[in-house]
């Protein structure tokens, strides 16, 4: 199991931020907004980002890899269901509240060959285009321009090409540079390429209108919860059952949108009974109804990706590997009380993204239950 985990760890990353951490434990431990509602999370992936990764990086076509919602925002349905979803503490044996529907509607909105300035013409590449000076999606600019020429031979510079980052230290900038640029010219005619071989790499210099992407770069997921009856017993702090408790009817809407001045930088509102919570990635604001008092938290910024999730998972990571080899703890304990989720978790959030690509594929709506249900059946048939 926790090498299951380990191989898809990527997927919960934000489970092990020091913001989020905060954020469950003010929701469902210290309950400072009552009953949760409904919550809205949001995505901004980023102006640039996007047409780096997703029009004409390695994740541009659903074919090849997966839908823009699992490679890019996984995370935030995971996020929503470890919020909705999974208990307040992981050795709890309470059931979870599972979503009852869900629906997503997106598209491919922005980055197609009908949104291309007529002034480009014909043009195929950043360096053979008229307009390329005056284009924000300009490679020249994105790669050279704003990184490379910054002194960042990191992401995405060394995406584009692995050995700027040893050219720039040994050569200089000059040589660096020549080199970026070399790898951004490289293009594809499609009338003499096979789509395979257009398929099987990406091309940063491509124009952004033109390069045969495919994924949404604008989305929506909601997730509905129904009402639960009184059947299940949760523990205080202090290890006594407590009374039975109730868990109500509640929604969740995610938004994924690739046009925005922030990046990755996630924020949302949580709506309860008692008050409200909006977030970024960096604050935290708690508002209470009855008192008018408004609070608003700083949280720890860990650095590194996710906000510090990606580094805080890999600590974890290792506590329960040590547990398991030095400490003689069982595998699935060690798995709930170091990494903080069970197996799984790990597969319920992965097939609601699936379920979510479903839904907006064939616009419907689907009823999780059954839809699970079937998805077994299906896999015991095979």
């Amino acid at each position: 199991m926790l090498y299951e985990h380990g191989v898809t760890g990527s997927f919960f990353t934000l489970r092990y931020s020091p913001h989020n951490i905060m954020l469950r434990k003010l929701v469902l431990q210290d309950r400072v907004v009552g009953d949760i509602l409904s919550i809205e999370n949001t995505e901004p992936v980023g102006w640039w980002h996007f047409s780096h990764s997703y029009v004409r990086g390695p994740w541009r076509k659903e074919s090849s890899t997966a839908p823009s919602l699992l490679t890019k925002s996984c995370h935030d349905i995971d996020f929503i269901l470890w919020l909705l979803c999974s208990n307040p503490s992981p050795q709890s044996n309470v059931p979870p509240h599972l979503p009852e529907k869900i629906t997503s509607v997106g598209h491919l909105s922005y980055f197609r060959r009908n949104r291309k300035p007529v002034a480009a013409g014909s043009a195929t590449n950043c360096f053979n285009c008229p307009i390329e000076a005056s284009c924000k999606f300009s490679a020249k600019k994105i790669y050279v321009e704003r990184h490379l020429r910054e002194g960042h031979t990191d992401w995405p510079v060394k995406i584009v090409n692995p050995e700027i980052e040893d050219c720039y230290l040994k050569e200089g900038l000059e040589a660096a540079e020549e080199k970026l640029v070399a790898s951004l010219k490289e293009d594809y005619n499609a009338s003499t390429d096979s789509q395979e071989a257009i398929d099987a790499r990406p091309w940063f210099g491509r124009c952004v209108w033109e390069a045969a992407n495919d994924v949404c770069d604008d989305q929506f997921v909601t997730l509905t919860w129904a009402d639960e009856a009184p059947s299940s017993t949760i523990h205080n702090k202090d290890g006594h059952n407590s009374s039975e408790i109730r868990r109500f009817a509640k929604t969740a809407t995610f938004h994924m949108i690739a046009q925005t001045e922030a990046q990755c930088e996630r924020r949302g509102r949580i709506y309860g009974t008692e008050g409200e919570i909006s977030y970024d990635s960096h604050t935290i604001r708690v508002f209470n109804f009855a008192t008018g008092a408004t609070q608003t938290l700083h949280p720890p910024q860990r650095g590194g990706g996710h906000g510090g999730g990606d580094d805080g998972l890999a600590i974890q990571f290792i506590k329960a590997v040590d547990a398991v080899k030095n400490g003689g703890m069982q595998v699935e304990e060690a798995q709930k009380t170091h990494v903080g989720c069970t197996l799984e978790e790990v597969v319920r959030s992965h097939a609601v993204v699936f379920a979510a690509e479903e839904a907006r594929v064939q616009e419907k709506v689907v009823q999780w239950k059954p839809w699970w249900e079937e998805q077994l059946l299906a896999h015991e048939l095979k």
